[in-house]
């Protein structure tokens, strides 16, 4: 099997990958800034911060493939662009292996900055001397989840969210399995994107949210005059949802029971 580099690896989809590539045999290497980080047994922890490159020079020695899962909202230009242009560095120095990229669906379309990151290194990736294969799709369950904990006040049972807001919302298990697959094929290219199997208006979902976790309270949509900027403008615009792509099968339903089911254990 191959050896492949997991950058972002304790993160909410690195760490699935992680997994994944482990049950198929693959020598997994993790990429994490913590020193012990809770991998499976067999599992080689590499130590750096990628947004200064430290560790990458070692990491990627010998490897076939990386998935690079690797990114922070809050330091975008240190984690994703500056630490894209180390990484691609450093595998260049170790021969030609595959770079796979996770990227969001729509960010072609989109002024938000941190689509707009996002595509710069799409960019990078596509203007380096490896091969590459770049796979774009559409938010992650667990993140709307956090979006609803964070918007939701536990005091008054009130949630506050932006108006005319809709997600197609995927299961990080579907896309690690699809990230999965690339590393056992060729580099190629933008692969078509991927979206979770139905689109939903934030207004339902939190509906769902409330009823599988027995919550009663306050659904409050709020126009840009109260929630305004590019976060929720970029919230509010359709411009992320694939409808033609639309393949994934885990629904937000489902998540949301299975997430509860693991809270009760």
């Amino acid at each position: 099997m191959s050896t492949i580099l997991v950058t972002g690896a304790t993160g909410t989809l690195g760490n699935e990958v992680v997994q994944q590539l482990h049950t198929r045999g693959h020598h997994v290497r993790a990429y994490t800034r913590q020193a012990q980080p809770a991998v499976p047994t067999g599992v080689a922890v590499f130590q750096g911060d990628i947004r200064d490159g430290s560790g990458l020079e070692k990491a990627t020695k010998g490897v076939d493939a990386i998935i690079h899962c690797a990114t922070f909202f809050g330091e975008v230009k240190a984690t994703d662009l500056d630490g894209t242009s180390h990484l691609i560095k450093a595998a260049q120095a170790h021969g030609a292996p595959h770079l796979i990229y996770v990227s969001i669906a729509g960010i072609d379309h989109s002024p938000f900055s941190y689509f707009q990151a996002k595509l710069g290194v799409e960019h990078l990736i596509e203007q380096s001397t490896l091969p590459w294969s770049i796979l774009r799709v559409t938010q992650f369950h667990p993140y709307i989840l956090s979006l609803i904990k964070d918007w939701e006040d536990e005091q008054t049972s009130t949630i506050t969210v932006p108006a005319g807001t809709r997600f197609q919302p995927i299961d990080t298990r579907e896309v690690a399995a699809a990230l999965v697959q690339l590393v056992e094929q060729e580099a190629a290219g933008h692969i078509p994107d991927i979206g979770g199997p139905e689109i939903l208006t934030i207004e339902d979902m939190i509906e769902t949210y409330q009823r599988v976790l027995h919550k009663k309270g306050v659904i409050r949509a709020e126009g840009p005059e109260v929630l305004s900027g590019e976060y929720y403008d970029a919230f509010r615009s359709d411009e992320k949802l694939i409808p033609d792509r639309a393949v994934a099968r885990i629904t937000w339903e489902r998540f949301l029971q299975e997430w509860a089911e693991k809270l009760l254990k």
